[in-house]
């Protein structure tokens, strides 16, 4: 038969790419070796369900071991899939501190098609999610201690694992045994302040007759990091409108960049701010007016607000955070009991306890003052009636006596699973398992307040008799007592209480699923044994939040939200099937048609199905060539189909303002100014300082008429291993997704942008948006996600690798590329709202990562190379938007070392970041995450022992 030469290209391989492709091929080489020529160990391997001899994935795999996450330093392994080619950020610390409820998550997103369309697996199986109404897993919950490799498949793999699979899968296989006891503690401090992480592990295991398992505890923290604690974010470049623009000059900027410094808000003021005569006032400390100090003005933003470098307001270095405080306990137990010879039971626990705290700036509000305040000293009162007619201002109020504004994000997972598998025959298996996961998500605010309660405790008159009371008799009535403002610290303590508050969102996450899979040989062939797996699956997943009351009345600032309670099940068959075509003729080592068929009924979006199909090709011991075809589909998530009204506030334009016209893209002009006149906005509409000079209101709500998502993609590649070069290994896959019906959530400035760029006000979104019927101002927008957008994304990975023995040491290169071809996106259907994103930051052209390792007897050091392209901010970008658009080309270099003193003892020392290669100083580039290390140089140390 066909399987010695398997096995014998399979060795080969191992050895040639390492980790890169071979996708457990030694595992089944050494299983072979323990039993008899005639009974074969089967293994499963990422990307399909049968159970292989010595075989190949058949579809695309990259495999990062678990030492690889130990040479990369980093101590989770979301750390590493950010910084791979193929992968982009979903989430991360580094870019939640300002999202409510997903602060601390770590998600990853193969293609950039969205961490909701990329499977997270542990050990074959499915993991509960890590936020409410998302399926994305958050990988906090998995330690590196106990991570044996991370399988990466791209393409479609929902024939074989079902919904959320578009983009691929990441499977991470956790140790099975262990015997003995390893502890590691490691620290990792930047060179700056902030950004500090410390890790403790201790994993422990043993095997005892039939019985085995492997346990691990660890403990992880890493610190915040605040735009005060490095230089390119705390005097980062500032963007302003060009005062010498020229609208008859294609070429001249409407915005270009002015310099950098600290930039400063001068409409907000700890102890108040107004503005009378032309000149801007604030309040001393013991409640005086005074003149404001302004510091040096910038030239007007684009919308004529004013900013200032230094000075007195609200300083956005000061209020700003890079990176959530991220504190995380772990516990992971397997174990496994073997029955007999052919029967095996396992049960996998994880418990984990994460902290993370997300911060952002004091409340600042916009609240009307007349001039018989009684707060207000008669200095005060005298420019307050004389700005204008009817005595009052707007004062504009940064609370920082209130504090800044916190939001604890606690969560706590358990998710067990009890499997059995094992032989029915000789050539037929089975594997059944159920699992049920629960995740409490709990948020709680500090620095709160009750919004109309401060406006009322505000609004103070004097009585007869001199005294001060809250100006409303009903708030009176209600314990309101004067807060004065109007200066720092002289309010009341009562007055305080009455105002402020702390608010609780309660949360919750179920998942439950059933699987058995039963793999085996159908029929012989001439080229071998039609092989096989059939599944079957039951899956049930609800999310639940419940708000604040105070939350849930809308009565806080800045919070309002609604609870959420949804639920889905979904039943699921497949089959899947490999068949030898060809075998051991010329040019045809062996040739295989692959194929899988899944049937999906789901309660919320009812029945669909995916498939795939792939051929095979061993042309020889070198050469492997394999072609897949298939569909896949991704089911709406709970928080896309029943997300209640939550609050949401954004920074927006609008198109039908005066001051916008010069920019609006010429392509639309003419349908934008035909909206708004549609609409009764008057052709001289100008929104009102206050509108433009703060962040919007509007809500975030669900979908329940959403169906599914389609995706097809296509693979091609080969497997290259030349025996001319020993240890060489190529691998070159090209790839191609379509996808259709895709939920779109627009935000906030999305709906004004596609209401009014739309042919016509019969559109999905211009019902989405509310008007003042007197000031014209949006004063309110939904942000519902829709089936309404399709993608096209193209590329082609290349992994290459090389490793040599010599008298001098062992050497061991590898590279990783992604070239990514294509990346369009439709949002709205419309052909014309076709958007190239190939190039701009998020989506470079090319990736790459490339490692060269390196050990001589005890010692071994591994020298990282992460690469991204120059790209652009903008694809649809034309010389008279700004002179900033080009994006320069990132380079960053880590080096990490690890000495055995003992044979227990090791100790690793590296340096990540090397050159300290700081973000590129853009505007709203340099405060990216995603896209680049904002933490910068900083040493990682770290010892183990084990006993």
């Amino acid at each position: 038969m066909h399987t010695n030469n398997k096995l014998n290209q399979a060795v080969r391989l191992a050895l040639a790419l390492g980790v890169t492709t071979t996708a457990l091929v030694t595992t089944s080489v050494f299983a072979q070796e323990k039993k008899s020529e005639d009974k074969v160990e089967r293994i499963e391997v990422t990307g399909s369900k049968i159970k292989r001899i010595g075989e190949l994935s058949p579809t695309p795999v990259t495999v990062i071991s678990g030492d690889g996450l130990v040479d990369a330093g980093v101590v989770n392994v979301a750390d590493l899939l950010h910084k791979m080619p193929n992968t982009l950020v979903g989430l991360s610390p580094e870019t939640t501190n300002n999202t409510i409820f997903a602060s601390g998550l770590n998600n990853t997103d193969l293609r950039g098609l969205g961490s909701n369309r990329t499977l997270v697996l542990v050990n074959g199986r499915r993991f509960v999610s890590g936020a409410p109404g998302s399926s994305a897993v958050d990988l906090n919950n998995i330690p590196t201690a106990m991570i044996e490799r991370v399988e990466i498949t791209t393409g479609g793999a929902s024939a074989v694992y079902g919904s959320d699979a578009v983009a691929g899968v990441v499977n991470i296989i956790t140790k099975k045994t262990y015997d003995g006891v390893t502890m590691d503690a490691s620290t990792t401090r930047p060179t700056q302040s902030g950004g500090e992480e410390d890790y403790a592990s201790i994993t422990f295991g043993s095997e005892v007759g039939k019985a085995n398992f492997v346990s691990n505890l660890s403990w992880a923290s890493q610190n915040q990091v605040s735009y005060m604690d490095r230089d390119y974010l705390r005097e980062g470049p500032i963007a302003i409108q060009n005062p010498n623009y020229n609208a008859k000059d294609p070429n001249s900027p409407l915005r270009v960049m002015w310099g950098r410094g600290q930039q400063v808000l001068a409409a907000y003021a700890p102890a108040g701010t107004f503005v009378s005569g032309g000149k801007r006032y604030t309040f001393s400390e013991n409640g005086q007016v005074r003149l404001m100090n302004l510091g040096q003005a910038l030239p007007p933003l684009v919308g004529g607000r004013v900013d200032y470098i230094g000075g007195e307001g609200y300083n956005f270095a000061e209020n700003s955070f890079m990176r959530t405080p991220l504190d995380r306990v772990s516990f992971v137990s397997n174990m496994n009991y073997a029955i007999n010879d052919d029967h095996n039971m396992s049960m996998e626990m994880n418990l984990t306890r994460s902290e993370a705290y997300g911060e952002s700036s004091p409340a600042f509000i916009n609240f009307g003052v007349s001039a018989n305040n009684g707060l207000l000293s008669p200095e005060a009162s005298a420019l307050i009636a004389a700005a204008n007619a009817n005595g009052r201002v707007t004062m504009g109020y940064l609370a920082s006596d209130f504090g800044n504004r916190k939001y604890s994000q606690e969560r706590t997972l358990a998710r067990i699973s009890l499997g059995f598998e094992g032989a029915l025959s000789d050539t037929w298996s089975y594997d059944v398992y159920a699992t049920t996961g629960h995740v409490q998500a709990d948020t709680e605010w500090y620095g709160e307040m009750f919004y109309n309660r401060f406006l009322q405790a505000v609004d103070v008159e004097k009585t007869a008799s001199g005294a001060l009371q809250c100006r409303d008799a009903v708030a009176r009535a209600q314990g309101c007592l004067p807060l004065n403002v109007f200066g720092r610290g002289i309010y009341s303590e009562a007055a305080y209480n009455w105002v402020s508050t702390d608010a609780m969102r309660r949360s919750s996450i179920e998942q439950s699923v059933v699987s058995g899979t039963v793999s085996g040989d159908l029929y012989e062939l001439p080229a071998g044994f039609i092989t096989t797996a059939f599944s079957a699956e039951y899956r049930k997943e609800g999310a639940k939040t419940l708000p604040d009351p105070a939350m849930r009345a809308g009565l806080l600032f800045n919070n309002s939200s609604q609870p959420l309670d949804g639920e889905f099940d979904v039943n699921e068959i497949s089959a899947e099937f490999s068949v030898p075509l060809l075998a051991e003729l010329t040019m045809v080592d062996l040739l295989t048609f692959e194929s899988a068929y899944r049937k999906m009924d789901y309660s919320t979006s009812g029945s669909d199905d995916a498939w795939k199909i792939g051929l095979n090709w061993e042309v020889s011991d070198e050469l492997r060539v394999r072609l897949n075809r298939a569909k896949s589909v991704r089911a709406p998530n709970i928080g896309e189909l029943y997300n209640p009204p939550g609050q949401t506030f954004r920074t927006m334009t609008d198109p039908c303002a005066v001051s916008q016209r010069a920019g609006l893209n010429p392509k639309y002009r003419d349908a934008i100014l035909a909206n708004c006149a549609a609409q009764g906005v008057p052709t001289n509409f100008e929104p009102s300082t206050e509108w433009k000079g703060s962040t919007r209101p509007g809500f975030i709500i669900g979908n329940t008429d959403l169906t599914n998502e389609t995706a097809h993609d296509i693979t091609a590649g080969f497997i290259y291993t030349p025996a001319w070069l020993e240890g060489a290994g190529l691998t070159v896959d090209y790839w191609k997704f379509e996808l259709t019906n895709v939920i779109n959530s627009f935000t906030g400035p999305d709906v004004v942008k596609y209401c009014y760029q739309s042919s016509s006000l019969a559109n999905p979104y211009c019902p989405l948006l509310t008007r003042d019927a007197t000031t014209y101002e949006i004063t309110n927008y939904f942000e519902k996600p829709v089936n309404s957008a399709s993608r096209d994304v193209e590329g082609v990975d290349l992994e290459a690798s090389y490793r040599f023995a010599s008298n001098y040491g062992d050497f061991n290169f590898r590279l990783i590329t992604t070239y990514m071809q294509t990346y369009e996106t439709n949002p709205t259907g419309f052909a014309e709202d076709l958007i190239d994103d190939l190039g701009e930051v998020r989506l470079p052209e090319w990736k790459h990562r490339f490692t060269t390792e390196y050990s001589y007897g005890e010692a071994s050091a591994v020298l990282t190379v992460n690469h991204r392209a120059a790209t652009v901010q903008a694809n649809d970008w034309t010389p008279n938007q700004n002179n900033y658009n080009d994006v320069p080309s990132y380079t960053t270099f880590d080096l990490t070392t690890r000495y055995n003193i003992t044979q227990q003892f090791q100790a690793r020392l590296g340096v990540l970041n090397m050159f300290d290669r700081n973000p590129p100083l853009l505007p709203g580039q340099n405060t990216n995450g995603e896209a680049w290390d904002v933490i910068g140089r900083r040493i990682t140390a770290g010892v183990s022992y084990s006993f």
